[in-house]
């Protein structure tokens, strides 16, 4: 009876039912282009609701597996016996998008310990929640499933993985560490692998430290804000409010981690602290951050860097036989030292800045830190006629050092500066493989700060010098059955010393590390070369039979087969920070052939020359009867790059993926 009604309506009615509809329409789609995902999610834990579980894409990074939907965390300072200890609370919930995003489910958190110091975890939890059968279901962390693992002598890292999770679980933790470390507040990453939509920290300051801090990667925060508590705490006979700063960021993407690069932490986009200043009850005051040339005082003051190099130097007279060095020139002086202890004592992997062991203790263990050694060096330098002083680094993995200001955190090893003739000699004792004159690779990160008695501060560049060169050559013969070659490879500088690490004479790791599903390796063909001084190639050589790619009447060679690099490192649409290569690295492939009789060459890749002052390309084939020579030699003239150079870079690794991958055809007669 109604649907008869209505259609009996006069066409006005039927106007407004449609107009009604239309700004109904309107208002949805309004809400709709105001809508951002995840903006109202209860930033609380354990208030996980149906908001997080329709969150399905990132918008601003659709390809991202996994999206931090909050990470909040908040530093605030207890009482302790003996003063104050400083506790920092964090919670965090990620949503998992995709199967790869599963990783995120592994966490780990690191903690200090030095001396009578320490850091714990407490109120630790964490839950993976699933949306099945129109409920949501919770797995909780069991507690003995969390586990310590020991990273260094002053850090050690608290691991778990939460369970049950898969695409589409929320994720969340939470954890308490009280630390009695007050040297440093807790850094606060904004910026992760993946996008973080919601990231806060929030630091209560009491009056009696006063702490610096440095924002990296960005120019401001979302929010900032700075107050003083309401509630009043009460020291000896002092009271006192907390000054409370809250730092916030919104919609952080993700850091597009990939090669060429010093450590993540020089480029994302955090908050670094550290004590400058400590305001006693009393009223007197201690300057903790001040200058470098205060830093290099104090450092040359302290008994274990300044204090021990005078007595490494005292301990020279037992050591060697002094009137025998006169009759030695500066540079002989130098590697007899170097020499002595890189042959006497054992690296313990362990980089530091002050010495471990006593002069005596060390000497009678043979081994130490990085510290350990190259201040032990440094003294007996100075015993012999050499002026040696310590140049304090941050290693690559440790980040670069901002020079800008005195951070004496940013530095954590310390290697020898020698002065041979008029020449300054970079030198480092921990390792025998390398040359004297030579940095370990971990120590060639932009700048080290020379620390002695004067008031200079003075910086030296701690790039690597000469190119590193690798060669590969190859010689082969082709039928129609198999190519049976031969390989020699010969790798020098910082490229020979990476394979002698990882490989040395270890047959089975080097044939694991030639092996390819295209060669059929001899595995009694493998020959490497025995290493007799610093100086030498790492070298090697094998034999290996190819399957030749073969259509009708044809037979297609790759000239360096898979030698040359096969996909480009440089992924990133855009880049916005620097391509460090480490080093300047040449490689050069030369290949030749004896073709099989009854065939000839039907087509030869043209030839390719590129040569400017960033880089070089040489690639050429000639042709001769039945024998075949190809060269390929590519060269990245600078070790470090800057982000405008990116596009360039990934283009001339493309120029070399193609040109490497273009084959000679041969034709049957």
């Amino acid at each position: 009876m109604k649907t008869h009604n209505l259609e009996k309506n006069s066409e006005s009615a039927t106007s407004m039912i449609f107009k009604s509809r239309v700004q109904k329409l309107i208002l949805l789609l309004l809400v709709i282009s105001h809508y951002v995902p995840g903006q109202n999610i209860r930033k609380e834990y354990g208030k996980v609701t149906g908001e997080d579980f329709n969150y399905k894409e990132c918008p601003f990074d659709k390809s991202a597996e996994a999206v931090v939907l909050f990470d909040k965390a908040l530093t605030y300072f207890s009482r302790s016996e003996e003063g104050f200890n400083v506790n920092f609370d964090r919670v965090t919930r990620i949503k998992i998008l995709k199967d790869g995003g599963t990783e995120w489910a592994k966490v780990e958190i690191p903690l200090y310990t030095s001396n009578n110091i320490y850091e714990k975890v407490d109120d630790l939890s964490a839950v993976a929640y699933n949306y099945e059968n129109n409920e949501i279901k919770t797995t909780v962390l069991n507690r003995e499933d969390c586990h310590i693992e020991k990273l260094s002598d002053n850090w050690v890292v608290q691991k778990f993985a939460i369970p049950n999770v898969k695409a589409g679980t929320v994720i969340e933790y939470k954890y308490r560490i009280t630390s009695e470390y007050l040297f440093n507040l807790r850094d606060w990453n904004f910026q992760w692998k993946i996008p973080v939509l919601d990231s806060e920290y929030i630091v209560h300051i009491i009056p009696f430290y006063e702490y610096t801090y440095l924002l990296q990667g960005a120019n401001q925060f979302s929010t900032q804000t700075s107050v003083e508590s309401t509630d009043e705490s009460q020291f000896g006979s002092i009271k006192y409010k907390d000054m409370i700063y809250t730092y916030g960021m919104k919609n952080v993407p993700a850091f597009k981690d990939e090669e060429y690069i010093t450590s993540l932490d020089d480029y994302i986009i955090k908050l670094d602290f550290q004590l400058s200043k400590i305001h006693y009850p009393n009223g007197s005051k201690k300057e903790i951050l001040t200058s470098w040339p205060q830093l290099k005082e104090d450092l040359m003051q302290d008994e274990n860097f300044g204090g021990f190099i005078e007595k490494c130097k005292k301990s020279g007279e037992k050591l060697f036989d002094n009137a025998g060095m006169v009759h030695l020139t500066n540079q002989q002086k130098f590697d007899s030292i170097i020499n002595y202890v890189k042959r006497n004592f054992t690296w313990n992997k362990s980089y530091r800045i002050y010495n471990s062991k006593k002069i005596n203790k060390l000497q009678a263990d043979k081994f130490g830190n990085s510290a350990d050694l190259n201040l032990l060096a440094i003294g007996l330098l100075n015993k012999v006629g050499i002026t040696a002083r310590p140049i304090l680094i941050s290693t690559r993995n440790h980040g670069k050092i901002k020079t800008s200001y005195p951070f004496f955190d940013g530095f954590n090893s310390v290697i020898i500066g020698a002065q041979i003739d008029s020449t300054l000699v970079i030198a480092d004792a921990t390792d025998i493989l390398l040359n004297n004159n030579t940095l370990p690779i971990q120590c060639l990160n932009d700048k080290g700060l020379i620390i002695d008695k004067t008031q200079r501060v003075e910086w030296v560049n701690l790039m690597a010098g000469k190119p590193s060169t690798i060669k590969t050559s190859i010689n082969a013969t082709i039928t129609e059955e198999a190519i049976t070659s031969r390989f020699e490879i010969n790798a020098d500088n910082y490229l020979g010393l990476n394979l002698s690490h990882d490989y040395g004479v270890d047959k089975t790791k080097l044939l694991k590390y030639i092996s390819n599903q295209n060669y059929e390796i001899s595995d009694s063909s493998l020959v490497i070369k025995n290493i007799a001084k610093a100086s030498d190639s790492y070298s090697y050589k094998f034999a290996a039979i190819i399957k030749p790619e073969k259509l009708k009447t044809k037979i297609y060679v790759s000239p360096f087969f898979n030698e040359v690099i096969g996909v480009n490192p440089l992924k990133q649409k855009e880049r916005n920070y620097p391509i460090d290569m480490v080093y300047t690295n040449h490689k050069i492939y030369e290949s030749d052939f004896i073709i099989p009789n009854g065939y000839k060459v039907t087509f030869i890749p043209t030839d390719m020359n590129v040569d400017n002052k960033k880089y070089a390309l040489s690639y050429k084939i000639v042709s001769s009867g039945n024998h075949i020579h190809a060269t390929l030699s590519y060269i990245f003239n600078h070790s470090e790059y800057p982000a405008s150079d990116y596009f360039l870079l990934k283009s001339f690794f493309e120029d070399i993926i193609t040109k490497s991958g273009e084959k000679i055809v041969l034709e049957k007669l």
